[in-house]
């Protein structure tokens, strides 16, 4: 496609009679310190940052209507805008091939028309048909490497001279200042994100590893009297034992949780039937389902394999199974099942029934509920480093959680 060419700022002043070359030149430093004092400033909210931006890009290219749109999935969505025209609002929705921005996603690149009605493939267009707008500057708005929307102005009345080299880079100044802007809240918001998540993890650990902890202190202690029996001291130490990898167990969580949730951790994939994952998980959880006299039924095709992190991936079992025996009734029946999901996929669906109101206080109570609090967490940190998701629903007698993995082939 070929697009208008900015005009080099010697040219552009040359074409302007009505001011000399040094109030133009004037002109443009003004501009220039205005849009860098901008970029300079502090703004509280991104509402208020794109307002300002849009206010200033308008006064100073000398156009109508000033927009700061955000794309998504071919749908462009206005998140400011400042114009005369009534049919233009904040949070408006439109398909992005009914804008003129489509030309700047397109390519990626910052475009400059002058005059849309002179250009055969803009004329036709329903923005210039039903509002007649002529001329338009736009330039795209990255955040990092992510393409997030564009800013651009646009005006009914054309631009004789043309754009120049100098308000392209204006614009994309702004453009820049914006995508940088939205860079920096993330990561802000992102640092709340981990703060708030390592309160959850102190929180966890003050009150999961007191008990255990308590537990060994307070059997050592019967160990070390001077009258304990000799034939006590076997039984002290298993139940020291069985406290202490409980212990260590909540340890290793941790630091596993830790370790996905910073991407410290990388995952290994190798194909891995699932008959041997779902063994070793009802392994790893048969003392806990016998605590709760719940039953599981598994339906997995023997054939299937995986293209999975063994290890990552029964952990995830462990803690979907531990989970659905919790919330589910005494003596209840907790199914695995898998079956295909279509371009060489499988489902995993661990179903469980749901608890009746009495049931829940009364395991409340029983503190069946105490255990590390962040297993799902985990799940859904293994998933997301599988390009997977978990989708937990629920019936009114069921919950189901569900994710896909993908076969070897």
């Amino acid at each position: 496609m070929s697009y208008p060419q900015f005009i080099d700022d010697t040219t552009y002043i040359s074409m302007d009679a009505s001011a000399t070359d040094t109030e133009q030149l004037q002109a443009m430093l003004s501009n220039l310190t205005r849009i860098h004092l901008l970029t300079a400033s502090k703004f509280e909210s991104f509402d208020e940052l794109i307002h300002e931006y849009l206010v200033s890009g308008i006064e100073v290219f000398g156009l109508e209507t000033g927009i700061v749109s955000e794309i998504k999935d071919e749908t462009y969505i206005v998140r400011d805008v400042i114009s005369p025209l009534e049919v233009l609002e904040k949070g408006q929705e439109f398909a992005l091939e009914d804008t003129y921005c489509r030309e700047v996603i397109k390519s990626r690149q910052v475009l400059g028309f002058p005059k849309v009605g002179e250009l055969e493939y803009m004329n036709c267009h329903p923005v210039y048909q039903n509002l007649k707008l002529e001329a338009y500057l736009s330039s795209p708005i990255f955040v990092g490497d992510e393409l997030f929307g564009t800013l651009n102005f646009t005006s009914v009345a054309a631009r004789e001279h043309g754009f120049s080299v100098y308000e392209r880079n204006l614009v994309v100044l702004m453009a820049n200042a914006i995508g940088a802007f939205i860079l920096l809240r993330r990561k802000e918001d992102r640092l709340l994100e981990l703060n708030l998540k390592m309160k959850s993890f102190v929180g966890y650990v003050a009150h999961d590893l007191r008990n255990p902890l308590g537990t060994i202190m307070g059997l050592a202690k019967m160990a070390t009297k001077a009258n304990a029996k000799p034939e006590r001291l076997p039984g002290i130490l298993t139940k020291i034992e069985n406290s202490a990898a409980g212990a260590l167990e909540l340890v290793n969580t941790i630091l596993e949780a830790a370790a996905l949730g910073t991407g410290k951790l990388t995952l290994t994939k190798t194909c891995i039937p699932l008959a041997s994952l779902v063994e070793e998980t009802l392994s790893a959880v048969e003392y806990f389902a016998e605590e709760s006299q719940a039953a599981i039924e598994v339906r997995c095709a023997p054939d299937i394999v995986l293209e999975c992190d063994a290890q990552h991936l029964q952990q995830s079992l462990v803690n979907l199974l531990i989970n659905a025996i919790k919330y589910s009734p005494c003596g209840a029946s907790v199914t695995l099942s898998a079956e295909a999901a279509g371009q060489a996929r499988i489902e995993i669906c661990i179903s469980n029934p749901k608890m009746t109101s009495a049931e829940l206080v009364q395991a409340v109570d029983k503190k069946v509920y105490g255990s590390v609090g962040f297993g799902l967490e985990i799940v859904h940190e293994v998933l997301a480093a599988h390009d997977s998701e978990l989708r937990v629903t629920e019936t009114d007698s069921h919950y189901e959680a569900r994710f896909s993995l993908p076969t070897c082939q």
